[in-house]
């Protein structure tokens, strides 16, 4: 048999050998694959079920605490119909909550139900086990407790009088295991939920054609397979949790189920579309194999050989060929990429020495982990800050060997899954020898040839905060400067009118029993309660406390600023404020917050007495607004005056540090403030201004919701 044939039988035999093989990998491959995102998904839907569950628990506690310490309800624990009307106020914060108050020795007195069903009444309270031992009664207690075979959060919170601090009663929360709960869980997961009781069902999200609830059978819930609820149904993965009453006993078990239907369908169109291909390859290999097995001949094996010392890193090889047919061209080529990589390889060595020096000599700490979170790689500057040298922390899990970075762990996986960066500006860092830091951390993934990898970049701007709580607490400090004289003059008519009512009181006391002593008296409560509330609004805006996020009502934070500046600050100018029916809500800092619409309103003051206005007008508006590019819903404040307006030539320099109209009054520093508080709020600000007629401040800032 020719050589000719031979190489033809032998590519060809290769080539279908490497096409069935390839492809049973390929298949076994993609199957592994989909079935892992199954299961990931569904891993990742029971861990949010999870959370959201425990996250109800710790609510219930917070709603039992805020309405225990209610006024109303401390107030009127002795008068039900007060009572319950105080509740029903309540309604719109205790969705599927129920209510019960106690009295001291622990007794139902009132039921105030917000869900369609209660596992609490008075017959059966005794097997709730804070209500039933003996126990501290000012310590707020929540679990799970199984109730006649249904089951319920409970929260108990203890009314206690603010001024004899004696106990009034409790307040017992419930949130019953039905529809609505599953429902809430199944909202965040993106999965089915189902709730047991024991072995018993008790609701479930998912229903059939007729609208009946389905739940798995007994083999169907411990099998780790797809299963089918229904006969020619969608196939579902499970996982559960176990529920653990107050005493820490398994009382029932919450079932997540996901939907892997589609994950499936794309599995088989995934092989379908890997089977055609291949069959097409195959041919094209075969076609090319009968073509170039003609063609290829003895200069073959130089070229093999060639090929192997260049892949052995011998760069030196030059092939020596007097074909002048397209072997030898190929020959040529060859000499020309031996020549090539060798000259590459020197570079790539050079690059690596040259990013290695930058990582090296980094001030930022690195710390590279592979996909099981394992540490590859780090620089002296992480050994640093945390204390450890490489060699301790190589293949080691990195958030169990630096606890101090375990609450990075979740965004750790998401980087990996999406491979879109994270990024965490003012994390703290608590060590024992360094004190406290603050850092600014950013996760980005990284391709590897054997497996990805992901980078966690750290920077200690611990400085740089300090930095800003200090030029917060200055510039509160400055304003505070200019409201003392006012808040003086303020607080002198208001003792004034005090001791004006006195006198009057003691004068008509004098004259007869039948004059109205009460309503003197309340008049001196009214004056003495503004001083009392105006002192408290300063005296909260200059209070220094740490920046932290909470969430913060608009409109109460609007009315705060308008008391501090009062009626002496915005003394003839008329303050028209309009706020939506339903409350806005945004999370920020509330300092910071004050201080940017203090700036907006300082700012439009000055503006409308420069121009001279005797009639005076800020307008304040906010309002809900649907900001599509982000999908979701934005809080406008607009603050508007009727001022002298921004000519357009500085228009565009307002937001500059330092910039000022002011002269000498002006520091440059109000506006980019405002600017810096709302963008690091994820927000931005808009302004419009027209010569000779006023200017509008708005800025935007995300909505929060519960």
């Amino acid at each position: 048999m020719k050589i000719r044939t031979k190489l033809l039988l032998s590519l060809i035999v290769i080539a279908v050998l490497s096409i069935v093989i390839t492809l049973n990998f390929s298949i076994l491959s993609i199957s592994k694959r989909y079935e892992k995102t199954a299961r990931e998904e569904v891993a990742g839907a029971r861990k949010v079920a999870e959370n959201v569950f425990l996250e109800n628990l710790g609510d219930l506690v917070r709603k039992a605490l805020f309405l225990s310490e209610l006024k109303e309800i401390i107030e009127n624990t002795g008068n039900l119909d007060e009572l319950a009307m105080a509740l029903e106020f309540k309604n719109f914060f205790f969705s599927n909550t129920n209510i019960k108050i106690l009295d001291p020795q622990g007794r139902i007195v009132l039921s105030h139900d917000n869900s369609s069903a209660s596992a609490i009444s008075p017959a059966n309270q005794d097997k709730i086990a804070f209500l039933n031992s003996p126990r501290d009664p000012l310590i707020r207690e929540a679990g799970v407790f199984l109730v006649d075979g249904n089951l319920c959060l409970a929260a108990i919170s203890p009314i206690v009088d603010q001024e004899t601090f004696g106990l009034k009663g409790f307040t017992l929360l419930e949130i019953p295991f039905n529809l609505e709960f599953a429902d809430q869980i199944k909202e965040k997961s993106k999965a089915e939920i189902m709730l047991y009781a024991g072995d018993r069902p008790l609701t479930s999200t998912l229903t059939d054609s007729d609208g009946e609830m389905v739940f798995p059978e007994p083999q169907a819930r411990r099998a780790r397979q797809a299963v089918r609820f229904v006969p020619g149904g969608d196939r579902h993965l499970i996982e559960s949790f176990i529920v653990e009453d107050f005493s820490k006993k398994p009382v029932g078990e919450i079932f997540v189920s996901v939907n892997i239907e589609n994950i499936m369908a794309a599995k088989q169109v995934s092989i379908t579309s890997l089977l055609y291909l291949s069959l097409l390859i195959g041919i094209i290999v075969i076609l090319t194999s009968i073509v170039l097995g003609r063609r290829l001949t003895s200069p073959i094996g130089k070229l093999a050989r060639g090929a192997e010392a260049i892949a052995a890193g011998n760069y030196d090889v030059h092939m020596q060929l007097d074909s002048r047919d397209e072997i030898g061209h190929l020959a040529a080529v060859f000499n020309r990429m031996s020549d090539s990589l060798k000259v590459q390889r020197d570079e790539i060595r050079q690059l690596q020495q040259f990013f290695a020096s930058i990582v090296e000599h980094s001030p930022s700490a690195i710390i590279i982990g592979n996909e099981s979170a394992e540490v590859i790689a780090m620089n002296p500057a992480a050994e640093r800050l945390f204390g450890r040298p490489l060699n301790e922390l190589r293949d080691r899990p990195l958030f169990e060997d630096l606890p101090a970075l375990a609450p990075l762990k979740e965004d750790y996986v998401k980087v990996l899954l999406s491979g879109t960066p994270c990024f965490h500006e003012g994390y703290s860092l608590v060590q024992e020898t360094q004190g406290e830091k603050t850092l600014r951390l950013t996760l980005y993934k990284i391709p590897l040839a054997e497996t990805p990898a992901e980078v966690m970049q750290i920077e200690d701007i611990s400085e740089k905060f300090e930095l800003e709580e200090k030029l917060l607490h200055a510039q509160k400090l400055g304003t505070l400067g200019e409201l003392l004289s006012r808040f003086t003059h303020e607080f002198n008519n208001l003792m004034t009118s005090l001791l004006g009512h006195l006198t009057l009181l003691k004068r008509e006391a004098g004259e007869g029993q039948g004059h109205p002593v009460a309503k003197r008296l309340q008049l001196v409560e009214d004056v003495a309660l503004r001083a009392h509330h105006l002192g408290k609004d300063i005296l909260d805006f200059s209070r220094r406390e740490k920046l932290k996020k909470e969430p913060l009502n608009v409109r109460e934070a609007i009315d705060t600023v308008l008391n501090l500046l009062g009626k002496t600050v915005l003394k003839r100018i008329e303050v028209d404020c309009r706020f939506p029916a339903a409350g806005l809500t945004v999370l920020m800092n509330k300092e910071k917050f004050l201080l940017a619409l203090f700036n907006i309103l300082i700012n439009a003051k000055d503006a409308i007495l420069a121009a001279g206005r005797a009639d005076g007008l800020i307008r304040i508006n906010a309002e809900r607004l649907f900001v599509p590019r982000a999908q979701q819903n934005f809080v406008r404040i607009r603050v508007s005056d009727n001022g002298g307006g921004i000519e357009d030539k500085i228009l565009g320099k307002i937001f500059e540090p330092y910039f000022t109209t002011k002269g000498e009054k002006g520091t440059g520093l109000g506006l980019t403030t405002v600017k810096e508080i709302v963008e690091e709020n994820a927000g931005w600000i808009e302004v419009d201004s027209k010569k000779g007629e006023g200017t509008s401040f708005s800025f935007l800032l995300p909505e929060y919701t519960l």
